[in-house]
């Protein structure tokens, strides 16, 4: 399996509030907040929206004018199933991995309090990348097939893509394969990533079944809204 750790200045899964890193911006540190967000527009269901940004007063609290809004992500409550928004591709170079996942050059620290102890023991947790031209992959817990995409300008490139989870953290994992820039194409170019968590007595299916449905067929089944 090959996969890295994050780095203190990303996205730390939290509860509620909390300061989640430290030595940000001139020393100062990140915060992310959460709050409960009601069916509409960003979740069809319902859900939670993470906020994170610089804690430029150093007062502890993240407040509105110091939220970077291009970082929220949602996680939104479908019909037996918790997702998340199509989150766009940001991945960082990460040079302290844990044992077991120095395979991986890079890594994006997703939104992940929705990930118990009961999900991880129980449930059922599914990746998918969305590439630049619209089309959904699944990613495998280790994968060694490339995921084929193309940078702004069209060009082509393959990536091995994968991921990681335990209570409170999931983590998107890529590494090149060709000529060692891929990370680089892939941010910003319109990639996203999405995870699925699925209760373990959520339809009664395992894991094998879920991944051999196609995601229009996964989104179907649990009410997952675009």
């Amino acid at each position: 399996m090959k996969f890295k750790h994050f780095s203190v200045t990303a996205l730390c899964a939290i509860v509620f509030l909390a300061s989640c890193s430290k030595d940000g911006e001139d020393g100062k540190t990140t915060l992310t907040k959460t709050s409960k967000v009601a069916a509409g527009s960003a979740c069809t269901y319902g859900g939670t929206k993470f906020e994170t940004g610089i804690d430029a007063n150093k007062n502890g609290t993240l407040e509105d004018d110091e939220v970077v809004t291009t970082q929220t992500q949602y996680v939104c409550d479908g019909a037996g199933a918790t997702y998340s928004n199509w989150i766009d591709i940001n991945v960082l170079t990460n040079s302290a991995p844990y044992s077991g996942e120095e395979n991986y050059a890079y890594y994006q620290q997703l939104a992940s309090s929705a990930i118990t102890a009961d999900v991880v023991n129980k449930g059922v947790i599914l990746l998918y990348y969305k590439n630049r031209a619209g089309f959904v992959t699944m990613v495998e817990r280790e994968d060694w097939d490339p995921i084929a995409d193309a940078d702004v300008s069209g060009n082509k490139f393959e990536i091995a893509v994968g991921y990681i989870f335990k209570q409170n953290y999931l983590a998107f994992l890529a590494d090149n394969t060709n000529n060692g820039n891929e990370a680089s194409l892939m941010n910003a170019n319109g990639s996203a990533v999405r995870y699925v968590i699925i209760p373990g007595n959520t339809q009664g299916r395992s894991v094998a079944e879920l991944q051999k449905l196609p995601y229009s067929e996964v989104a179907k089944l649990y009410n997952i809204a675009d």
